[in-house]
């Protein structure tokens, strides 16, 4: 079903399937106190609930990607939508921290496959070069969220309690189940689609592994996923304890990031249409460094404030850069099985990022030399994954 020409309405609503892996994470992050007052609670406990949504989301990729592989796109992303929506209105009539991590988990599982039968639906209509641009063209509303995401959060405690904000998920997502019920069609045709049998899926894992190009995206992502967690979970106290910003202030802070991480995105998107997207890729590694780097130094030299904000900035940036080259180098080879390599890349860089929780909790949380040294060390090893088995030299040109 490969199409020769960008349908703008189509990539939009595709792209909006991808609006509440992180609607289920950032308007809570300002309500984690909240949350735990209200469940009689440590807030330190309540903020593990990221470990639960990350569980969750892990868990979604490894299912609905292969699945979607086999019985076509449009089934998974009604029954996640579905899901979520319940899901969410479940949090609503949540009386312990233990309910209130099952449905998180709930709500990253089936957020998790909404995203990711959304970018093997991409692939589905569009390759090479038309494959980046529309994924760039997704981003327009998929990434609206990572910075209306902290703000909806924060203003939500003035009209509404926690609880309001899983009604509001759930009205959000039943709104967008029917308009994709109505108006988008299966991007997967009968002929492309893969065994059903759990021995189909297991070969579908490995010729993907067995890749060397894809091998090595998935290790890079893994790095790049390392460092974004070090700076979630870091960054709040460090905006605290080093500069004295306030509680309601950081949303307004971590809103102008991923406004950076956005406008990373389509600058990525650009970059690879102009050069070949593994340098493009290679750059924001580079870039990511630097601003690593610079951290650390801020930390030593006890800069001031502003150059904090754009040492984040940067590397934020450096992070919505690097979506749209890795993602399409990683699909565009493989057209049969999208939605398991859009799985595998997107889990690989979740579950490390989660294995890695103890690595933040040892890191200085006071200045921001904890985030520099993670930033650094992460995304260098990165680099040294793309030049030693991505090897851009001997990468195709994308058409």
């Amino acid at each position: 079903m490969t199409q020769t020409k960008l349908r703008s309405g189509l990539i939009l609503l595709i792209g909006a399937l991808g609006m509440f892996q992180p609607l289920s994470l950032d308007p809570y992050m300002p309500n984690i106190g909240n949350i735990a007052k209200d469940l009689n609670v440590q807030a330190s406990l309540i903020a593990q609930n990221l470990t639960f949504l990350t569980l969750g989301v892990s868990v979604g990729l490894v299912i609905a990607g292969p699945l979607s592989d086999a019985i076509g796109r449009r089934r998974p992303v009604l029954f996640a939508l579905a899901g979520f929506a319940l899901a969410s209105f479940a949090t609503t009539y949540v009386t312990s921290y233990e309910m209130f991590f099952t449905l998180r988990s709930a709500q990253g599982f089936f957020a998790a496959c909404a995203a990711v039968v959304a970018n093997a639906m991409l692939r589905d209509l569009y390759q090479g070069l038309l494959l980046i641009k529309a994924i760039a063209r997704s981003m327009l509303i998929m990434g609206t969220t990572w910075f209306l995401g902290p703000i909806f959060g924060s203003v939500l405690q003035s009209f509404t309690d926690w609880r309001g904000l899983g009604t509001l998920l759930a009205l959000a997502s039943l709104l967008l189940l029917a308009l994709v019920f109505w108006k988008l069609p299966d991007t997967m045709t009968l002929e492309d689609r893969t065994k059903t049998t759990a021995k189909e899926v297991l070969n579908g894992f490995a010729r993907l592994l067995k890749d060397r190009v894809f091998l090595g995206l998935v290790l890079v992502q893994v790095t790049i996923s390392i460092s974004l967690y070090s700076y979630l979970n870091i960054s709040t106290f460090v905006y605290g304890n080093a500069y004295g910003v306030g509680a309601t202030q950081v949303g307004f802070f971590l809103a102008i990031n991923s406004a950076c991480s956005y406008a990373g995105a389509q600058l990525g998107a650009f970059l690879s249409r102009k050069f070949k997207p593994q340098y493009v890729l290679l750059g924001t590694q580079v870039l990511g460094v630097s601003a690593g780097t610079a951290l650390i130094f801020i930390a030593i030299f006890q800069l001031p404030f502003i150059v904090f904000s754009i040492a984040i900035a940067l590397f934020v940036t450096s992070f919505g850069s690097a979506i749209t080259p890795i993602l399409g180098l990683a699909m565009d080879s493989h057209p049969h099985e999208a939605g398991t390599a859009a799985a595998v890349i997107t889990f690989a860089g979740t579950f490390a990022a989660t294995l890695a929780g103890p690595l933040y909790s040892v890191l200085d949380h006071t200045t921001s030399i904890g985030i520099g040294i993670a930033i650094v060390t992460t995304l260098s090893i990165g680099i040294f994954f793309l030049f030693a088995i991505v090897k851009p030299k001997q990468l195709e040109v994308m058409k």
